[in-house]
C-alpha cells in the first residue's frame, strides 16, 4: 500500500526541552538525539520551494521563549573524508521550517529522531507534512504531485492516496503545469488563485489567454468574473468573428470611428463590459457632431 508505514516515521508526542542529553528516549519508544544544526542540512525532496519569512520570525519568536518542542525527522548520511575518515552530517526528512527557525534564534543543538526512509518516502512526508498543514502555494504542491508521477512513477490515484486528497484534486493540480511561466509565477506568489487558473486552462488559444490573464491583473477579476471573459473569449476563439472579437481593442475602435465619423473615441474593457468614451474641444463641437448624427440618420 503507498504510504504504508510512513506514520511511524512521524513523531505522534512532543517531546519535552527540560534536559539535552546527548540521548533521550520518546514515549513513542523512538529515540531523541540532540544534533548539532550546523551538521543538519534541507531535503533535497522538500516539495516547498519558498518559506514565508513573517511566519518564520513567528515561529522563531515561539522557539525562542519556549523551545523547540517536536523534535525534527532526519536521515543520517555519511560521507568519506580526504584523510580517510567517517564525516556524518543529517538530512532532514520533516521539520524544515522548526530547523530554519532555531537556526534563526541561534540554537546550537535541536532535538532529532534519525530514520532511514527512502528516497520517495522522504518526498512522501514532506508531501504530507506540507499538505496537511496547507503551507504549499498551488504550484510547489504541483510539482511535488508530478515528481512523484516522474520520478517514482506513481498513479494519479495512488499519489492522492500518499497526499490524503481525491484523484481529481491531482489531476487538477497537475493541470496547472501546463501553464505559461508568468501565469504559474502568478499563481505560486499568489497574485492569482488556483480558482483563477482553472479559468485560464478552459482558454485554449495562447493568445486570447495572455488576454485574459492580463485582464484579471489590470481590473482585479474576481474568479467568477475571469470564469466569464474565459467563455466569451472561448465563444470568440471558435467564432472567429471579427464582430465578436472584443479583445481587438484596435479593431473596435476603428469600427466604431468609420460608423460615427468621429475620431476622438476610445474603447476600454473592465471587469467583462466594453465601454467607449468621445472627446470634444468644446459643446459645439458636441452639437455639430451630433447634427451630423442625426441628418446621416
Amino acid at each position: 500500500m503507498i504510504g504504508k508505514g510512513l506514520e511511524s516515521l512521524i513523531p505522534k508526542k512532543e517531546a519535552s526541552r527540560q534536559t539535552q542529553p546527548a540521548v533521550q528516549e520518546s514515549s513513542t519508544k523512538d529515540y531523541i538525539f540532540w544534533i548539532e544544526t550546523e551538521k543538519i542540512k534541507p531535503n533535497p525532496y522538500q516539495p516547498r520551494k519558498d518559506f514565508d519569512e513573517e511566519a518564520l520570525n513567528s515561529l522563531a519568536e515561539s522557539i525562542k521563549k519556549y523551545g523547540l518542542l517536536q523534535p525534527i525527522i532526519v536521515t543520517k548520511i555519511e560521507k568519506k573524508t580526504a584523510q580517510g575518515g567517517i564525516a556524518t552530517d543529517y538530512q532532514i526528512v520533516a521539520g524544515e521550517r522548526r530547523w530554519r527557525a532555531s537556526k534563526k534564534v541561534g540554537l546550537k543543538q535541536i532535538p532529532v529522531i534519525i530514520k532511514n526512509p527512502s528516497s520517495r518516502e522522504k518526498l512522501e512526508i514532506a508531501l504530507i507534512e506540507n499538505v496537511q498543514r496547507k503551507n504549499l502555494n498551488a504550484i510547489d504542491k504541483a510539482e511535488a504531485f508530478d515528481q512523484l508521477r516522474a520520478e517514482f512513477g506513481l498513479l494519479e490515484k495512488e499519489i492522492a492516496q500518499v497526499a490524503g486528497v481525491s484523484r481529481e484534486t491531482v489531476a487538477n493540480s497537475l493541470r496547472m503545469l501546463s501553464l505559461p511561466k508568468e501565469m504559474r509565477d502568478a499563481l505560486k506568489s499568489e497574485k492569482i488563485s488556483e480558482g483563477h487558473a482553472r479559468a485560464l486552462l478552459a482558454v485554449k488559444e495562447d493568445g486570447l489567454r495572455k488576454k485574459v490573464f492580463e485582464e484579471i491583473l489590470e481590473n482585479s477579476y474576481t474568479v467568477r468574473d475571469t470564469e466569464k471573459a474565459a467563455r466569451e473569449n472561448r465563444l470568440i476563439s471558435k467564432t472567429k468573428s471579427p464582430v465578436l472579437a472584443v479583445q481587438n481593442k484596435d479593431f473596435l475602435e476603428k469600427r466604431i470611428k468609420e460608423v460615427l465619423g468621429y475620431d476622438q473615441i476610445k474603447i476600454d474593457r473592465k471587469r467583462g463590459k466594453i465601454y467607449f468614451t468621445a472627446e470634444f474641444a468644446n459643446e459645439e463641437a458636441l452639437k455639430n457632431w451630433l447634427k451630423k448624427i442625426i441628418h446621416k440618420g
